[in-house]
């Protein structure tokens, strides 16, 4: 199979996803990298070593708080994490060993991988525990509604706004130079510190256009439930 009839394979195989800004350049790029895949390996095995990339940045990001060299290992350990993440599907696709199963590590792989690194934030020199909570919670409200929304309309929203689950790791990758640069850890023992403010406002935001969201998707599959069958 040539890299354009993968390409083409992989998209219709997923039409409705949600697209975010690099989506298209990363999954061509995910296909080469699955077609480069050693024979042995097995999808299920991508999925763990995405799970094995962010247990290592999440274990450097707590550590940083007394070895704070450890933070040059977050962005080797997070691409680690994006290479088995989004290398495994595109594999069991091409190789035509797609079944729930794949689906399924993946999907756990992901959500461990999130909740890890996020737990791990809040610990670590980089934000407060009250900051990741709060990005804890707004990640599992809109994966749930995702979720929810894969099982109710068949569509599976991979980004909002154009920010995807790419976005957010490069985000995680990145953001313990982006706090230092700004002075996050010298803050972090302040009454509020401005992390926090900043965190909570743009969390309130997201959560008013997830509801917004909501109400225009219950619209749209009331008005689908009440149209009249045509084959009836």
């Amino acid at each position: 199979m040539n890299l354009r009839e993968a390409a083409k394979r992989f998209f219709e195989g997923s039409p409705d996803r949600g697209q975010s800004f690099v989506y298209a350049a990363e999954q061509r790029l995910a296909i080469r990298m699955a077609q480069a895949a050693p024979r042995w390996v097995a999808p299920a095995h991508l999925s763990l070593l995405g799970a094995v990339g962010a247990a290592f940045a999440a274990a450097a990001l707590v550590g940083c708080g007394r070895w704070p060299d450890l933070v040059w290992l977050v962005p080797p350990a997070m691409m680690i994490n994006w290479y088995g993440l989004t290398t495994d599907l595109p594999l069991a696709r091409l190789r035509g060993v797609e079944h729930p199963g794949a689906g399924m590590a993946h999907h756990v792989a992901e959500l461990f991988s999130q909740i890890a690194l996020i737990i791990a934030y809040g610990f670590s020199p980089f934000l407060t525990l009250r900051a990741a909570a709060t990005v804890l919670v707004c990640y599992l409200l809109f994966s749930s509604y995702g979720y929810i929304r894969a099982a109710t309309r068949h569509v599976q929203q991979m980004a909002y706004i154009g920010l995807g689950v790419t976005e957010f790791r490069i985000l995680l990758a990145l953001w313990p130079f982006a706090a230092m640069a700004l002075g996050v850890p010298q803050s972090l023992h302040d009454r509020l510190p401005a992390i926090d403010v900043a965190v909570i406002g743009l969390a309130l935001v997201a959560v008013l256009g997830l509801l917004v969201k909501l109400l225009k998707d219950g619209r749209r599959i009331a008005a689908a439930s009440a149209t009249p069958n045509r084959d009836e």
